[in-house]
């Protein structure tokens, strides 16, 4: 069953409220009420994106990677609304904006965890549309949320750094049970709650909740709606594939791959074909 946002934990608000997550911002408040329409406006739609240059920008970057595989390039928010579709164009921009809510952290561990996180997000688009069991738009803002919680995290705890880059996973070592032990939370619960105060969707919420165990043995949400399950697994064959092309560890990938292979309607060797062609996109964005 999907994740019932009205129940999330008190614990996880308590700690974003002591902390000041970044709260919704407006523009996407004012974006969703306009998609939300009977009638959207494109026309306002439009001029709400390009009134920030910087998102704009930044739209029109994502939506002509070669991850979003358009034969005709996006030069404007109109055209880009007309070649990917309000919906998709609306995910785009949530994903960006979660990112312009962050202060930049030059030179640090937060510099690396972006750079996998966007890449990652970009790979997840491209396995949606190439697969065809997802909208790009959907799978690259999941890409980008799943992991919030890690740089909310960074921002309370300095020695959650540890976790963040990895070096403080011991072999077997389950990255929540860490996280609970140390700091009393983790980085699921505090994303979903993130992305339940961004409005974002009940089933895209529960997977953020959800995305270390969903595929785990002796699953024990088999019973979640198939979108779910379905961005989970979108999730992890992208960080597979981004790891792959990077020369580092998915540690979820051992215990989660079949389930996540077989959600996404994936055998290994064509995984592998997207792998090689993960690594020259990468190269070109």
């Amino acid at each position: 069953m999907d994740l019932d946002v009205a129940m999330l934990d008190e614990q996880a608000a308590h700690f974003a409220e002591d902390i000041g997550i970044p709260p919704c911002p407006a523009i996407l408040t004012k974006l969703l009420r306009e998609t939300r329409a009977d009638d959207p406006d494109f026309k306002r739609i439009g001029q709400l994106v390009s009134g920030d240059v910087a998102l704009a920008a930044s739209v029109l970057n994502t939506a002509n990677s070669p991850f979003y595989g358009l034969r005709t390039k996006a030069s404007t928010i109109q055209q880009a609304l007309v070649l990917l579709g309000l919906h998709a164009v609306t995910q785009l921009v949530t994903g960006l904006l979660l990112r312009q809510a962050f202060p930049m952290a030059v030179g640090s561990s937060m510099d690396r965890y972006w750079k996998s996180s966007m890449a990652t997000a970009l790979i997840a688009a491209l396995v949606s549309r190439e697969t065809g069991r997802a909208e790009p738009g959907g799978a690259h803002t999941y890409g980008l949320f799943r992991d919030c919680g890690m740089a909310i995290m960074m921002q309370k705890f300095p020695a959650y750094s540890g976790i963040l880059e990895g070096s403080a996973l011991t072999s077997g070592e389950w990255i929540l049970d860490l996280e609970d032990r140390q700091f009393k939370m983790n980085h699921c619960r505090i994303g979903a709650h993130l992305a339940h105060t961004w409005q974002l969707s009940e089933p895209l919420c529960f997977a953020i909740l959800h995305h270390h165990d969903m595929f785990r043995p002796g699953d024990k949400h088999a019973g979640t709606t198939s979108e779910s399950r379905l961005l989970v697994a979108i999730g992890l064959v992208a960080e597979q594939l981004y790891s792959r092309a990077t020369g580092q560890v998915c540690h979820d990938w051992k215990d989660n791959s079949e389930g996540a292979l077989a959600a996404v309607g994936l055998t290994a060797p064509e995984l592998d074909g997207f792998a090689d062609r993960v690594k020259t996109s990468l190269h070109s964005a």
